[in-house]
C-alpha cells in the first residue's frame, strides 16, 4: 500500500475553478529513497515467503531488527515529506494513505523492538 501511495495525490490547491494536485513524489523528489526501500521490503518478504533464503541470516541484525529498521525509515521519511507539505497546498487523501501504510508497516516490529529494550 506504501508504495502504492507514494504516486497517489497528497497535496492539492484550488486555484478558482481549477484544482492542482501533487503526488509525494513530485513534491519530494528525497521521497525515491522511500521508494526503493519499499521494493526492497516486498521483495525481502517475497524471498523469504517462498523460502528462496533469508538475508538476515548473513548480517549481523535478526529478521525482526532488519525489518525494523526498513520500515522505521520508511516511516521517518514519509512522516517527513507529510509535515513538510508545500506552501499553499493542503493535504489529499494519497499522503494520509502513505501515512497510515507507513505505521501499520512498522508498528508489529517497532513495539516489540522497544518493549524488548527497555526489559533490559
Amino acid at each position: 500500500v506504501l508504495l502504492v501511495s507514494f504516486w497517489l495525490p497528497w497535496y492539492s490547491v484550488s486555484l478558482g475553478p481549477f484544482s492542482v494536485s501533487a503526488s509525494g513524489l513530485s513534491a519530494h523528489g528525497w521521497l525515491f529513497i522511500a521508494v526503493l526501500d519499499s521494493i526492497v521490503l516486498v521483495l525481502y518478504v517475497l524471498i523469504t515467503a517462498f523460502g528462496a533464503g533469508d538475508l538476515a541470516d548473513q548480517g549481523r541484525l535478526s529478521k525482526e531488527q532488519l525489518l525494523t529498521v526498513m520500515t522505521a525509515v520508511n516511516l521517518v521519511l514519509v512522516v517527513l515529506a507529510f509535515l513538510l507539505k508545500p506552501s499553499g497546498f493542503g493535504w489529499t487523501y494519497g499522503g494520509f494513505l502513505a501515512l497510515a501504510a507507513a505505521i501499520v508497516a512498522f508498528l508489529p516490529f517497532g513495539v516489540p523492538l522497544v518493549q524488548e529494550q527497555r526489559r533490559r
